[in-house]
């Protein structure tokens, strides 16, 4: 697990030096698998007034030493003086914008604005990143210009970056939403800083290992987790056979299936159970493929054990008695999940542009865990703790890939329903599923993710045995 750290809890005073060694190193290898060298390459800096330019101009001049070809572009009237002079002594050479064009460089630099950056961009600025951005492959510093660091919000003439070296730790600007469209492969440059505590995450691969375990030797069916599934209709009968798979991916012991399309559920994975028993089951999930009613919603709400609230049945949440349930679930310690992509939430009537502060409010309106699906998954719990997913792909963005994703929420909780920890558990289902998604590849459908999340999760468990 990576903590990610908002731009008031960044120190960045007093590291420039470290900054632009590791800057100048990640540029090199670039130059490297471009060119095959790095001396006689051409590199161009974009440099603003702050530090971000300052980092620019530091690296600039250390490339400079290594045989690059080193020319800046100056943004601003002012620039960081003992970077620039650092530059120049090492024979780095300003020029103008309409030359930039004429110097062919490799790699375009971006150091005009970073973390800092709070406002819209100039038309001066918007023409420098328009002339600059089809010259070369486009590397920004710490976080594209134009990109909000803490909330994912980007002007319309942001630098959209072919690779981001982010300073030091993740900003959870550059992990969701457009911001995370503008980055590109994300590299973090490290710094000898310890960083203070904070209320956001990200799992990695090592998370996902000590995740999905392999089941403790004297196992058997209803120890290792019973979820039972409500989801598929007439008009959506993929659905019910979707949010299985998820879930039976998942390495739970027993899935049993409750919705209306039990024969087509029974013929793709004939050890599903048909029954609606509440009894030996660790979790739920209704709603994928307008399955469930409200009253089956209030009957499963009344239980003591996580339950997933997926599409159909997050058309619920505007009653009162099941908001009245989801305050008095949350009270007890039991954990609900609700899972809405943009235009769900948006019919739950949340619409801020901000990913980050839209999970956190419908978090906390309707006392719930909030799966926010979309470009940077955000996962976010009542009290303002949040995670936001690493592995998601838009080979995701497919019909039924949802349902995959509540079903696997519910297998993994099955294992593991307690709430304590259940955000960083929730974390790892989104996670695992963005691990398959990029397994099955751009042609991905949501059977085809079924059959990579059963692989992934078969090499999870194998590594541990």
């Amino acid at each position: 697990m990576r903590f990610i750290h908002t731009v008031s809890q960044i120190h960045d005073e007093g590291h420039m030096d470290q900054a632009a060694f590791g800057i100048n190193v990640r540029v090199a290898q670039i130059l490297h698998s471009l060119n095959g060298r790095v001396a006689g390459s051409r590199v161009l800096l974009l440099v603003g007034p702050g530090n971000n330019g300052g980092d620019a101009l530091w690296a600039g001049g250390l490339l400079a030493k290594r045989g690059v070809a080193v020319r800046a572009v100056c943004t601003s009237e002012h620039f960081h003086e003992m970077a620039g002079a650092k530059f120049t002594a090492a024979g780095g050479r300003f020029i103008a914008l309409d030359d930039a064009q004429q110097f062919a460089p490799d790699v375009v630099l971006d150091g005009i604005f970073g973390a800092g950056f709070r406002d819209e961009l100039t038309d001066e600025l918007r023409q420098v990143i328009s002339q600059t951005s089809d010259l070369a492959t486009v590397v920004a510093i710490d976080v594209p210009t134009g990109v909000h660091a803490d909330t994912g919000l980007a002007d319309e003439g942001s630098v959209l970056a072919d690779i981001t070296l982010t300073i030091g730790t993740l900003k959870p600007g550059i992990l969701t939403g457009p911001g995370k469209a503008a980055c590109g492969v994300v590299d973090v440059v490290p710094l000898d800083f310890t960083y203070p505590g904070t209320d956001a995450f990200v799992v990695d691969y090592s998370d996902l290992e000590e995740m999905y375990r392999p089941a403790a030797k004297l196992s058997h069916k209803y120890t290792r987790g019973v979820a039972l599934i409500n989801a598929g209709s007439a008009k959506y009968p993929g659905a019910g056979v979707l949010a299985v798979g998820g879930a039976r991916a998942s390495g739970i012991g027993m899935v049993r299936f409750a919705g209306e399309q039990s024969s087509v559920v029974v013929r793709a994975y004939p050890d599903a159970i048909v029954s609606d028993a509440l009894e030996h089951t660790n979790s739920i999930v209704i709603g994928s493929g307008e399955s469930g009613t409200l009253e089956q919603l209030a009957e499963y709400l009344a239980a003591d054990f996580p339950v997933v609230i997926d599409a159909h049945a997050l058309t619920f949440l505007h009653n009162a008695e099941i908001q009245a349930a989801l305050e008095l679930r949350y009270q007890r310690g039991v954990v609900t999940v609700l899972t809405p992509h943009e235009g769900e939430a948006a019919r739950l009537g949340f619409q801020e542009p901000n990913r980050i502060a839209q999970a956190k409010a419908i978090a906390k309106s309707f006392n719930a865990f909030v799966v926010l699906k979309g470009a940077g998954t955000v996962i976010a719990i009542p009290t303002g703790e949040y995670a936001i997913d690493l592995f998601g792909t838009v080979a995701l963005a497919t019909a039924g890939s949802g349902d995959v994703l509540a079903g696997l929420i519910a297998g993994t909780l099955a294992q593991s329903p307690n709430l304590e920890n259940a955000l960083h558990h929730i974390a790892c289902a989104v996670a695992l599923h963005g691990l398959a998604g990029r397994r099955a590849g751009n042609g991905c459908t949501a059977t085809t993710l079924v059959e990579a999340l059963v692989e992934v999760h078969s090499e999870l468990v194998d590594t541990r045995e």
